[in-house]
């Protein structure tokens, strides 16, 4: 049995029992981190030299703060209200100031967005691999202890526990460890009440772990990202991804506004239909790629729904799961999953089930007890019953019969030992979660029995085909793996992590794996999605390049593209149909340039010319196109709700308007000049006094006011 405490030292005490001055700590990823144990385990090593801490992890998640001054006050207000008991983990601060003592090495295999760009020591101690092969990696580095947040049940005689969030590298961890003789790390897990507890894999029994932590003190709301607002831009790329999902299919998505843009599209496209038609209608999307559509999705709504597997469940997996869509069940079992997916078998149980499976040769005609077990494990066979001496009982011990082909058993059988439909079966796998606090809520509010339907499973379950290949292959039917890139060269290999200097600006994670597998799985498709450029006025550049010095996802594994302006498909094609395809959903500003230097180099021939219909890709054509539908209320910035209150809208909007007008030198000098002149008017007080400018201090203060008085102003209405 584990060692029950109320007490971090109590932790520390066991390690240095254990360990020595060796500690070499893993943490999940993400909100799986127990915070208030890492942050103790951190202090106290930080003035103990003679110990020797490494610390491997990834998406350290931090409470944001904001660059210019204006940002960093409405910030504090906000993050003062949303972050309110979440506790920061110490090191974060300590890395970017430089300031981790030599004995203390803190590693990570992907970073929060941007997160340590420029910061010297995170980007030196960045290790790239895929999300498949962390565990491994851990192994071989040595790691000897882990530490984790962990959910708890204690409604019934049995105290549960779950791993909840992350069972994605822990029971990996534990795996490698074992069949590469290695000594298993210790386990310390802290529980946090307010961690919602999900099934699957990520349930273990208490002795599985070496250390529990529970303490009341300590128990927090895990980060809650706020919802980001979803531009006419990330709704176009939606619409158009949305009509290349296949129903009675499979999904995978990411976290952020272009997946919330999928999302969305998905839910009108099953909801309203009408006003989807006119959405694709005003985006010329049929015209364009009807083929692409009649071939690889579909506009219809969604009859037969999907599964979902995604290393990540995200919040938008719940909106599709309450709209109906993720409703696609999938069952622990190779074939029984195949004659579903045939429609040989229906989720209806009856006599015919039976038949149907001796017939595929799927069980005996005299049953035996793995037969047995194997039905009562997909649900056609009643829990309760037992096979004992080649005979089949009931509940109450009635016999039953064993021989399929004898009339008499085969009736008994049907009516007494089969449910009335099958159970067992998921409608999402997933490896780790992160979201809203109106996710959170969903999970913690969900009935026993809709919780068996999201599954918490290790990494290497999700993001490959390593571990019941068969199994997968079956219930990942149709799948659609949508993922974002930062740039695409013209020969479609995809930059998603790093910068061109070799910054890291997140990771690898699972892209890779799932773009790989995309390619091994039947009627499956890799989509990557990107906005067409980025930034604005001079510096405004394409992210369709010609080059790129680096690559996450190599060309040769080039799949379907897609910008706001369109779709490309690359797999199986030519350099130079590939080149084609995608300046041909480039932004117009950069297209010729482009066209240019491939002719140039001898990629293409140098009479093509771009098609009319993709010579006018500009952001004033998709504004004017879904302009129409977002009065009448279709496209919303947030479809699925926000976490600001009346007051900080106001006050974004500001924000957001003042960074746009300010495209140049010239642009500024003109926008501060207008500033100068602003005056606060009677109803901005409360605003003010939220960004602490009812008194101000000093030259620039008084400007940012200014700013702020005038950025209010212009968008009031």
């Amino acid at each position: 049995m584990p060692l029950f405490t109320q007490e971090n030292q109590d932790v520390v005490d066991f390690l240095h029992h254990k360990l020595g001055n060796n500690w070499h700590i893993g943490t999940p990823l993400g909100i799986g981190k127990p915070n208030p144990l890492v942050n103790a385990l951190y202090h106290y090593v930080v003035d103990k030299p003679d110990i020797e801490m490494s610390l491997f992890t990834a998406l350290s998640l931090e409470v944001p703060k904001g660059d210019s001054l204006l940002e960093q006050r409405f910030l504090t207000a906000f993050t003062g209200r949303h972050f309110k008991s979440y506790p920061e983990l110490s090191y974060i601060e300590d890395i970017k100031k430089d300031r981790v003592p030599q004995h203390i090495h803190l590693k990570e295999f992907y970073f929060q967005s941007g997160q340590f760009l420029g910061t010297v020591s995170a980007q030196q101690n960045y290790i790239s691999c895929n999300y498949t092969h962390v565990a491994r990696d851990m192994v071989n580095l040595g790691i000897n202890v882990i530490v984790q947040m962990i959910a708890v049940d204690r409604r019934g005689e049995k105290t549960r526990y779950s791993l909840s969030c992350n069972p994605d590298l822990t029971l990996d961890v534990v795996r490698i460890a074992d069949y590469k003789n290695r000594p298993r790390p210790l386990i310390i897990a802290m529980v946090n009440e307010e961690l919602p507890f999900l099934e699957g894999e990520a349930v273990v029994d208490a002795d599985f772990f070496d250390v529990i932590v529970d303490n009341p003190n300590d128990y927090f709301q895990p980060y809650a990202p706020p919802a980001r607002p979803i531009s006419a831009i990330d709704h176009s790329i939606g619409l158009h991804v949305s009509t290349l999902i296949r129903d009675k299919g499979t999904l995978q998505i990411g976290i952020g506004s272009l997946a919330d843009a999928v999302v969305y599209s998905s839910i009108l496209r099953d909801d309203q239909q009408q006003a989807y038609r006119d959405a694709l209608t005003a985006l010329d999307i049929h015209q364009r790629y009807d083929d692409l559509i009649a071939e690889h999705g579909s506009t219809k709504p969604f009859e037969h729904g999907l599964f979902a597997a995604s290393e990540m469940f995200v919040e938008g997996f719940m909106h599709l799961y309450k709209s109906g869509i993720i409703k696609r069940k999938v069952y622990e079992d190779a074939d029984i999953q195949r004659l579903l997916n045939e429609g040989q078998l229906s989720e209806q149980v009856s006599a015919l089930t039976l038949t149907t499976l001796l017939d595929q040769g799927i069980i005996h005609q005299q049953l035996t007890e793995r037969d047995v077990q194997r039905l009562q494990k997909v649900g056609i066979f009643k829990d309760n019953l037992t096979f004992l001496n080649n005979n089949l009982y009931d509940g109450e011990g009635n016999k039953l019969g064993y021989d399929l082909n004898k009339p008499k058993h085969l009736k008994r059988i049907a009516e007494q030992a089969l449910n009335s439909r099958l159970g067992h079966g998921a409608v999402l796998h997933a490896a780790f979660f992160l979201g809203s606090k109106r996710f959170y809520q969903f999970l913690r509010e969900l009935s026993d029995a809709e919780r068996q339907l999201f599954l918490m499973t290790p990494v290497s379950q999700i993001n490959q085909l390593y571990r019941t290949e068969a199994i997968d292959r079956a219930q990942r039917i149709n799948a659609r793996f949508i993922n974002t890139c930062m740039k695409v060269d013209v020969t479609g290999a995809a930059i998603s992590d790093t910068l061109e200097n070799h910054q890291v600006v997140s990771g690898v994670g699972g892209q890779y794996n799932f773009v790989a597998m995309a390619h091994a799985l039947r009627h499956s498709r890799s989509i990557l999605m990107l906005k067409s450029t980025h930034g604005s006025g001079q510096k405004r550049e394409s992210n369709i390049v010609w080059q790129y010095p680096e690559c996450t996802i190599p060309r040769h594994l080039r799949d379907i593209v897609v910008t706001e302006y369109g779709m490309a498909d690359l797999r199986g094609q030519s350099d130079e149909v590939c080149i084609q395809r995608l300046i041909s959903i480039a932004d117009s500003q950069f297209q010729e340039g482009l066209r240019q230097t491939a002719v140039q180099h001898g990629k293409l021939k140098a009479d093509w010319q771009i098609p009319e219909h993709h010579r006018h890709n500009t952001p004033a054509k998709i504004k004017q196109a879904l302009g129409p539908l977002q009065q009448q209320k279709l496209f919303p910035q947030y479809p699925f709700g926000h976490d600001f209150t009346e007051q900080e809208q106001r006050i974004i909007k500001a924000l957001t308007w003042l960074k746009k007008q300010q495209t140049s030198r010239w642009q500024t000098l003109k926008l501060l000049a207008a500033a100068c002149l602003a005056k606060a008017d009677d109803d901005m007080h409360s605003d003010l006094q939220l960004m602490q400018f009812n008194q101000t201090r000093g030259i620039g203060e008084k400007l940012m006011r200014r700013l702020l008085i005038h950025g209010l102003q212009q968008t009031r209405h």
